[in-house]
């Protein structure tokens, strides 16, 4: 081995140690790709705090689409089947007063494992975001309400290990789904010796969007990515496990 190798090899060992297998955490605050829910899960007694920064025009409130947004979120993974978010979603630029009546909008996510991946079956997720009002529980606006079923499947080609994620959203009785419509799907691609970072390429019904994911030290998420390849998005998320 060269003097050369020997380096690299050290190098890559140290990395090796503070990165580990990458975990998909969505701007939207489930597990997912950069906005779209995937049907991946976190493992049991996962806790994740995160925020995300979405631009103007592409962050919308009731019809406003004015500002930039930021969505901040709680996720717990109750059960290896269960994964329950709460998320806090603020309209940059408004001030939260009586005078102004803005008050940011508040959101409960349940999502729930119906089928485990297998050699040739995807996993399925069922996915209810804003559910509250769909049960009666709340006549709050439902700005970022979604019912949707999503599978995905990985794939080994060569070095790369690749997700594929297809999913539909649909209205659930007085629940419209509107942060996604109709089908939604992407891709994911990670090289194995590289797992910490993915690439990330989907459309979310609305436009596309591209993306990177790097996870530090099996804790923190760092993504970065293009909104309708025009604007600059970004999410940041930590993860424990309790």
């Amino acid at each position: 081995m060269t003097k050369h190798s020997s380096h690299r090899m050290i190098l890559v060992s140290i990395l090796m140690l503070f990165f580990s297998s990458l975990k998909g955490q969505s701007v939207s605050g489930t597990a997912g790709l950069f906005h779209i829910p995937s049907a991946k899960m976190f493992p049991e007694k996962t806790f994740i705090i995160g925020a995300s920064y979405i631009p103007k025009p592409y962050f919308q409130r009731f019809d406003r689409r004015v500002n930039p947004g930021m969505p901040t979120y709680l996720n717990v993974s109750l059960f290896p089947f269960m994964e329950v978010m709460f998320r806090y979603t603020h309209e940059l630029n408004m001030r939260v007063n009586p005078t102004t009546k803005y008050y940011p909008d508040r959101m409960m996510t349940f999502r729930f494992r119906v089928l485990k991946e297998k050699k040739w079956i995807p996993a399925i997720v069922l996915g209810f975001q804003d559910i509250t009002k769909a049960l009666g529980l709340s006549s709050t606006a439902n700005n970022y309400s979604a019912s949707y079923v999503v599978g995905t499947k990985g794939f080994e080609v060569g070095p790369l290990n690749v997700d594929t994620t297809l999913g539909f959203a649909y209205d659930l009785k007085n629940l419209p789904s509107e942060e996604y419509k109709g089908f939604f799907g992407g891709i994911e691609i990670a090289h194995k010796s590289f797992p910490f970072t993915a690439l990330m390429v989907e459309h979310n019904s609305h436009q596309p969007i591209l993306g990177i994911r790097h996870l530090f030290m099996d804790r923190l998420q760092l993504m970065f990515g293009i909104w309708d390849l025009k604007k600059m998005t970004m999410n940041l998320s930590y993860h424990v496990n309790l």
